[in-house]
């Protein structure tokens, strides 16, 4: 196995966040992942540091020489947005009861938390939702059972040297045994309603618009329905269009009426007849497009 690069995909299983650490796919240990057999549960005990993940560095780079990182696989905010860290084996494991909690067998998560019990503000819904559902998902990628997901106080060498994470494993374990992958994670954003603006209401139309439109004058008011049936970038084009016919329309007329003072047309006389017409037409495309310039909206 050596380096997983399928990480990323099974976080995004969760329905939350991911955001991909740059070089997250080569980075490792020296000590080569050889399997996976358990997934570690770790808190980050980053003490009163507020945000989402403050301990993004420390878990990428590490405490200094003595503990190098990267420290964990994974990481996740409070927001429940899942960090990923690395492919390879990570420092997160420390002396373990068994092998197969070792770093070349056990993928790391680390949660941000305080991690001391009562902390106002540890494990906010939406965190605890995307921690079960990364183990499940982990679970379900790599053949393992709910009883290989172990917190670090559970596999660490002697017992009681850690503490993380501070909640009760056993309901952990129960709770990641009752996820379900295919439902919608608690946590997730619901999506912006489609009524939210309605195509009654109005926009004043600003100098920008006018360059955009060429229509309009700056104070108007226009519908966001007209908006949406006829933005900038259409009415740019159905103005355009028009200034097209005109042209054709013009030259047409000048021959027309050239075959009508002469009964018959040369061919030097047709060609000058077109350039005429085709003169006329640009004066007019001229005055209709005055003013638009390359800052039109929709890069028109």
């Amino acid at each position: 196995m050596n380096m997983y690069t399928g990480l990323a995909r099974v976080a995004r299983k969760t329905g939350y966040p991911v955001i991909e650490v740059p070089g997250w796919e080569t980075r490792t240990r020296p000590q080569l992942m050889s399997d996976v057999r358990t997934i570690t549960c770790h808190h980050t005990a980053n003490g009163g540091a507020t945000g989402d993940y403050p301990s993004y560095n420390t878990v990428l780079h590490g405490r200094g020489a003595d503990l190098p990182g990267p420290l964990a696989q994974y990481g996740i905010g409070r927001s429940g947005t899942i960090y990923v860290f690395a492919a390879g084996s990570a420092n997160h494991a420390g002396e373990s009861l068994s092998v197969d909690y070792e770093k070349i067998h056990a993928i790391g998560i680390e949660a941000e938390a305080v991690g001391v019990p009562g902390t106002k503000g540890d494990w906010p819904e939406p965190q605890m939702d995307s921690y079960a559902r990364l183990c499940r998902a982990l679970i379900d990628e790599f053949g393992l059972k709910v009883s290989d997901v172990l917190g670090h106080k559970e596999t660490c060498r002697p017992k009681g040297r850690k503490s993380d994470p501070d909640f009760n494993m056993d309901a952990f374990r129960r709770r990641v045994a009752a996820v379900n992958l295919g439902a919608k994670p608690a946590g997730a954003t619901p999506p912006k309603e489609e009524d939210d603006v309605s195509f009654k209401d109005t926009h004043t139309v600003t100098d920008a618009d006018v360059k955009a439109w060429g229509s309009k004058k700056v104070g108007d008011k226009v519908s966001y329905d007209e908006i949406v049936r006829f933005p900038p970038g259409v009415a740019r084009l159905r103005r355009e269009l028009t200034a097209l016919i005109g042209a054709q329309n013009a030259t047409i007329k000048v021959l027309a009426d050239a075959i009508k003072a002469g009964g018959s047309l040369t061919a030097e006389q047709a060609q000058a007849a077109s350039e005429a017409g085709a003169r006329a037409a640009l004066a007019e495309l001229g005055d209709l497009l005055d003013g638009d310039n390359d800052t039109a909206p929709n890069g028109s």
